[in-house]
């Protein structure tokens, strides 16, 4: 009696734990069926939706600024551009959501924007929370300082202790904890709350890239780029888009690799680059 009792509950065990195992097999074939869903599935949901919502930081001329076109504050730049072309080729709306730098990440992670252009380096930090395209755009960092301190600023060295301002969340703004520790580091949301501060006298020098360093210059005869290089490593910028973008990232890609071939992006950077230049004559 207790033989019987005893195979038939090592069966009935045995039977347990196959319908385990298979149970186990068939939840994660679920998983992985599920997590390729979400992969491949925000293309096909901008495209229903009619709508690809960019954010961007539009204080970054000629990148992305503010322009008031026909009595209306529009936000313009050849990354807005860039976008647009994106909407275009999707057959959708484009809209653009202009917030703080270090609240685009975020925004990104939590599905509030569908994708990030904002001259933003695709960092191995920032990669642990997005996905980034291939570069479209390389450029170098410069100081920006008062035209009155050209002769005493002519190195790095010479700030190693002032006060230094850039935009918060950013690769410069790394650069200078990293390099400049005893040094005081302004760290702001925007890049003209940084440069009023230069002009103010309230920083020594302002660190950002070049291609905007110069459009900053050009509006102020008070300032100028020092003239010096910086150590810093060159900026890359890239379209940042949520983790596992599958089936959008891949599209996004052969887009700037379409403009990119075909000389578009820097007729576009061109383009922007005049029309900041026509603006701040006037």
């Amino acid at each position: 009696m207790k033989k019987g009792l005893m195979k038939w509950a090592l069966g009935a065990m045995s039977i347990l734990a196959l319908a385990a195992c298979g149970n186990t097999s068939e939840t994660a074939d679920s998983s992985a069926t599920d997590s390729a869903a979400t992969t491949t599935d925000k293309l096909q949901e901008i495209k229903d939706s009619g709508k690809l919502v960019m954010g961007t930081s539009a204080d970054y001329p000629p990148y992305e600024w503010h322009l008031v076109k026909d009595g209306k504050d529009t936000v313009v730049g050849f990354d807005i551009d860039i976008a647009q072309a994106i909407a275009d080729e999707l057959g959708v709306e484009l809209e653009v959501k202009d917030m703080d730098f270090d609240g685009l990440i975020p925004a990104l992670s939590t599905g509030k924007i569908d994708m990030i252009i904002a001259g933003m380096n695709p960092t191995e930090e920032r990669k642990q929370s997005v996905d980034f395209t291939d570069i479209y755009y390389t450029q170098k960092d410069v100081l920006v300082i008062r035209t009155e301190d050209a002769a005493t600023i002519t190195s790095e060295d010479a700030l190693k202790t002032a006060a230094l301002s850039t935009q918060k969340a950013t690769i410069q703004e790394d650069y200078l904890l990293e390099n400049f520790p005893d040094a005081e580091i302004q760290s702001v949301p925007k890049w003209n709350t940084a440069i009023l501060s230069l002009t103010t006298g309230k920083v020594d020098a302002v660190l950002m890239v070049e291609t905007v360093a110069k459009q900053f210059v050009t509006q102020n005869d008070t300032l100028m780029i020092a003239e010096f290089d910086v150590n810093s490593e060159l900026n890359q910028s890239a379209i940042a888009v949520a983790k596992d973008g599958g089936a959008f990232l891949t599209t996004v890609n052969d887009i700037l690799k379409e403009m990119t071939d075909s000389g578009k992006i820097e007729e576009l950077i061109q383009t922007n680059t005049q029309l900041m230049e026509d603006n701040t004559a006037e």
